[in-house]
């Protein structure tokens, strides 16, 4: 029985089983538990540091440097910190690691740390800055600002996007901070490009990065700099608030940034200054800031992920890009531009979807947006078999499972009806939404649990498929 294993084992088992380096102490600093994965982190072996302070195995360990010691003194953990530090046999680690305090009976008695190696990650970075100041030169050289982008390359046809663009210019020109929110995939880059390219500042550089791609500690030293020696290793370099220079910095996702790096951010906005990581100089801050969001922003401010200091910053502007389900009218002129890209890119004969899978497509839901049709279009165009019509069976195989398991679900009598793929499609989703409802009482949320999909894309489906609401 598990109540009759010791938990020092199964606790044991728990952390040799995990891919984070793991290393407890006793409330002296002495280590009573190290794991493997960190042992291969530092080159140690774990039999031949448990028992030993923490003094004993890394050189710059100090009573008051231990966050370890640190922690069982004042019962606060210690969260994501970047260190870089040599172990006794002299190898240089560079982690980031999060330090808690452990309780028995109201009394700190342990402390433990978990620990990600992020020591190739930093020298790619610091290869990565220096590239990026080696492109910035060569951009300036040859006159280019670091975009592909234009309103010409919006491709659209309803007057939503119609009206969106409208506003994107007088943004443009208006020169404020500038906040977009849409869908992943409904191409918020793309449009932010074009604004800088339309504004005043389409000499200057166009700097972007995803905020969620990079962990805290290091988009901190990319967005604003470093100074030698502040932390080993480190090397003067530029962040993209000064390679941006003049122009235009976007922060993609800005919603999964951390909040202790986005109280930074609002100081550097407020102060219209940056200071690297490890200086002191105060750098003015002469470009323009545009930022985005995949979540609606009022939803990430409720959430805790998003501070409302810092949105009305950024959002003296605000935008907001439709999903792709919301306007119908862009899809086939999206298909036809994407027909031709591919088709030109592989040397194809002139392509074409066929009518009945031209409606499907009309009726989808396109849940990744633009990118989901480009890559869908793409991966048929290469799984043609000498034909020049895409059908259901060149579709990649999530979407083409999707499409044959609902026709051969009405095949099974789950709704009888005559016509299009399209609309015997749409009759069978009605059918089946309107169930959902019906079996949950018409609790939206609910229902759009059961049928695994976001409640505010039930509300919209609803709405489009004039299902009567239930009381």
């Amino acid at each position: 029985m598990l109540s009759q294993v010791p938990l020092a084992k199964v606790l044991s088992a728990v952390f040799e089983s995990i891919h984070e380096g793991i290393i407890v102490t006793d409330n002296t600093g002495k280590i009573i538990f190290y794991n493997s994965e960190l042992g291969k982190l530092e080159g140690l072996e774990p039999l031949s540091v448990i028992g030993k302070h923490l003094t004993e195995v890394y050189d710059a360990v100090t009573f008051d440097t231990s966050e370890h010691l640190s922690v069982t003194q004042s019962g606060q953990p210690v969260l994501e910190k970047r260190k870089t530090y040599f172990t006794a046999n002299g190898k240089e680690i560079t982690i980031v690691a999060s330090t808690f305090p452990v309780y028995d009976e109201g009394k700190v008695v342990a402390a433990y740390s978990v620990c990600r190696d992020i020591t190739k990650f930093k020298e790619l970075l610091a290869k990565t800055m220096q590239l990026q100041d080696q492109i910035g030169q060569e951009q300036e050289y040859v006159g280019s600002n670091g975009t592909r982008y234009s309103f010409d390359s919006m491709i659209f046809a309803s007057s939503g996007m119609q009206n969106l663009i409208n506003s994107a210019k007088k943004a443009a020109e208006a020169d404020g901070s500038l906040l977009i929110f849409g869908e992943t995939g409904t191409g918020k880059e793309l449009l932010v490009q074009a604004i800088h390219n339309y504004s005043s500042r389409k000499d200057e550089p166009f700097v972007a990065i995803n905020c969620a791609a990079i962990p805290e500690t290091l988009l901190e030293s990319i967005l604003f700099g470093t100074v030698k020696g502040a932390f080993t290793g480190a090397v003067d370099g530029k962040g993209l608030f000064e390679q941006a220079g003049k122009g235009t910095l976007f922060l993609d996702e800005l919603n999964s940034m951390s909040i202790s790096l986005q109280a930074k951010l609002l100081r550097v906005l407020q102060e219209k200054s940056v200071r690297r990581v490890g200086g002191t100089a105060e750098i003015p801050v002469r470009c323009r800031v545009i930022s985005s969001t995949n979540v609606e922003p009022w939803e990430s401010i409720n959430t805790g992920s998003l501070r409302k200091d810092l949105f009305y910053r950024l959002a003296v502007i605000s935008l907001y890009i439709p999903p792709l389900r919301e306007r119908e009218e862009d899809i086939g002129a999206l298909l036809t531009y994407f027909l031709h890209k591919f088709q030109r890119i592989y040397g194809g004969k002139e392509v074409r979807v066929s009518s009945e899978l031209k409606e499907a497509f009309l009726h989808y839901s396109w849940p990744g947006n633009v990118r989901e049709l480009e890559h869908v279009i793409e991966s048929a165009v290469n799984m043609l078999d000498g034909g020049q019509i895409i059908r259901v069976e060149h579709l990649p195989p999530y979407l083409k499972t999707r499409f044959v398991s609902q026709d051969a679900a009405l095949q099974g009598n789950i709704v009888k009806a005559e016509g299009t793929l399209a609309q015997i499609l749409r009759d069978a989703e009605k059918q089946v939404l309107t169930e959902a409802l019906r079996a949950h009482g018409g609790n939206i949320t609910k229902a759009a649990e059961s049928l695994g999909i976001a409640r505010q894309n039930l509300q919209y489906r609803i709405r489009k498929l004039g299902i009567e609401q239930m009381g």
